[in-house]
């Protein structure tokens, strides 16, 4: 997959996740598209190149979330090199590996994202946290075959 083609994809994604992704939820729950969009791009490029696509989403998650600068950042660069890294000592071969790659990204995604709003004061009751790591992460999880048919992309 080029470059390009995965940050128009991603681009789109992006604006689609802002806007209409709100009316496609689960029991209040929304997959996270970028973040599937950083293990593509993991899965796809070699590893300063997905690290550095990482942390371009992350920011551009960090300017529209609600939260404040800089965790995404972080943390997406962090996927995206702990993605390449795997798949270079792993063959991911198949839409389910790279599946169950992003599940295990994804929930450490959130269990992180979970831990840093509780510790800047925020209150997340324990249901909904759970409700939220375990759906979302899910649900991030299931749509990545439905991307990468968009996507054209064979892994």
């Amino acid at each position: 997959m080029k470059f390009s083609r995965l940050l128009l994809i991603t681009f789109l994604l992006g604006l689609f996740q802002l806007t209409w992704l709100q009316y496609f939820g689960v029991f209040g729950v929304k997959p996270d598209l970028l973040l599937a969009c950083v293990v593509m791009a993991g899965l796809f490029f070699e590893t300063r190149r997905a690290v550095a696509f990482g942390v371009g989403v992350g920011m551009f998650k960090d300017l529209f979330g609600l939260s404040h600068f800089g965790p995404n950042v972080f943390l997406f660069g962090l996927w995206g090199f702990l993605a390449a890294r795997i798949t270079r000592e792993i063959s991911i071969e198949d839409n389910l590996s790279a599946g169950a790659l992003l599940l295990v990204i994804a929930l450490a995604q959130n269990i992180l994202s979970g831990f840093a709003l509780v510790y800047s004061g925020g209150l997340v009751l324990p249901g909904i946290f759970l409700r939220i790591v375990l759906l979302g992460s899910l649900y991030t999880a299931l749509i990545l075959p439905l991307i990468l048919k968009v996507a054209k992309a064979k892994i």
